[in-house]
C-alpha cells in the first residue's frame, strides 16, 4: 500500500491512511500534493507490465491513484532496480514529460511469442492527468535519457541515440 504519514508533529509522526494499489511502486517523485511513482502493475499470466501512477496526497487521511499508465509487453523490466531506478527515470517539469528507459521480452501464448520491446517510453504529465506517449526504440538495454536542445538522448548498455520527438507519439530516430 501507499502510506501516508502525518508530519505536523514531528515528534510523533502517525500514519494517516493506506490506499492499496495494484503491483508495486519501486520510485516515487514528489511534486507537490501529487506523487508520480514508477514500478510494476499487477503481474499477468502473460508478464508483468510497468506502471506509472500519479497520485494525490493533498487529504492525508483521503490519498488516491488518479490516474496509472502501463506499458511494455510480457515481462518488463526497469533499467535499474528499486534501488537505483532514480538514477534512470526522468521527470521534466519543463516539458510535462516523464521518460522511463525500459525492456519487455515479449508475451508467450500458445502459438509463439512476440517480439519484446526496449526504448525509452513517453508518458506526457500534468497535475492531473498522464498520458501514454511513443516509445523511442533503443537496441541494447535502455539505461538513461535526457535531452540535448530539443533533442531526446537515449543512452543504453549497446549505443547513444538522439531522436526528434516533435511527435511524441512518434519518435524519429536522428
Amino acid at each position: 500500500p501507499l502510506f501516508t504519514i502525518d508530519l505536523s508533529d514531528p515528534a510523533k509522526p502517525k500514519q494517516a491512511a493506506a490506499l492499496e494499489i495494484p503491483g508495486w511502486i519501486f520510485h516515487m517523485e514528489p511534486r507537490g500534493d501529487r506523487l508520480i511513482g514508477f514500478g510494476y502493475d499487477a503481474p499477468t499470466p502473460n508478464g508483468t507490465p510497468l506502471a506509472v501512477s500519479l497520485f494525490d496526497v493533498s487529504d492525508l487521511s483521503k490519498p488516491r491513484e488518479i490516474q496509472r499508465v502501463t506499458f511494455g509487453t510480457g515481462w518488463s523490466q526497469l533499467a535499474e532496480d528499486q534501488d537505483r531506478i532514480h538514477k534512470s527515470v526522468r521527470v521534466l517539469d519543463d516539458k510535462g514529460l516523464v521518460l522511463v528507459p525500459f525492456a519487455s521480452s515479449g508475451r508467450w501464448w500458445n502459438g509463439g511469442c512476440d517480439k519484446g520491446q526496449s526504448g525509452i517510453q513517453l508518458i506526457d504529465f500534468s497535475r492531473d492527468a498522464l498520458t501514454l506517449r511513443g516509445v523511442a526504440p533503443q537496441w541494447g538495454l535502455p539505461r538513461r535519457a535526457f535531452f540535448a536542445g530539443e533533442r531526446l538522448l537515449a543512452i543504453s548498455d549497446r549505443n547513444v541515440t538522439s531522436f526528434d520527438v516533435g511527435s511524441r507519439d512518434a519518435p524519429v530516430k536522428k
